[in-house]
Order: C-alpha cells, then structure tokens, then sequence
C-alpha cells in the first residue's frame, strides 16, 4: 500500500505530504495497543482527509469516530470470528489472544455483534 511503518517513542500519528504516506506508532505502547493504534491510524490514511490541527471541533470528532469504529472492524473481521463460539466461556480473552488486540476492543466488537444479531432477529 504504499505506506511507511515506523515504531518510535513519540505519540502515534499517521502524516500524508503528496504521495509519502506513513505512520509511526508509539513503541513505548503495550503490543496489543500498539495493534490498535496501527488500524486507528490506517483508516485516517485510507478514508480521510486534511490535518486535524486545522479543522473544524465537530469534523474532527466525526474523525476520531470513524477510527474507532474502523479499528474495530479491522481488528476483529466478522468473515474470521465465525469461527468462534460467542457463548464459549472467557471468549473476549480467547479473542484478545488470536487477534492480538486488547481484551475492551474485544468486548466491545461482541457487544455490537449481539445487538445487531437482536435487530435482526425481529
């Protein structure tokens, strides 16, 4: 993809400038973090655009939102979680050790994979 990966101790960010795309990812940060900070990042590189230091409050929180939800998505793909029974006992740490992300990503991708299981069950 085209896109300069760099661990140092300075906080995550992913910076675009022409066709130079990079992300550096605060090594300082605990690995299953580290992860999850690379997918937060990747999807500023991949669906956004401008620098955050100059736009609009609202704009930016759209931003950060979309990231978050990307990570999550990225993180924990659906096509790869089917393989898994949700009911199997301590499943967000059996998931935080397979996809290496952090236990809380875990969780919160299940819990919105229930709640839509339910919308769809009506």
């Amino acid at each position: 993809m085209n896109i300069f990966l760099m661990y140092k101790d300075v906080p995550s960010m992913s910076y675009e400038f022409g066709r130079f795309r990079s992300i550096t990812i605060d090594k300082r940060l605990p690995t299953k973090v580290q992860r999850e900070r690379f997918y937060h990042e990747l999807c500023h590189i991949l669906r956004h655009a401008g620098r955050q230091i100059m736009m609009p409050e609202a704009f930016l929180e759209l931003q950060e939102w979309d990231a978050k939800n990307f990570t999550r998505y990225a993180a924990l793909p659906l096509h790869m979680l089917t393989a898994f029974d949700f009911k199997q006992q301590g499943i967000v740490d059996v998931l935080s050790e397979q996809f290496k992300v952090t236990p809380e990503l875990c969780a919160e991708r299940l819990k919105r994979i229930r709640e839509k299981a339910k919308h769809l069950v009506r």
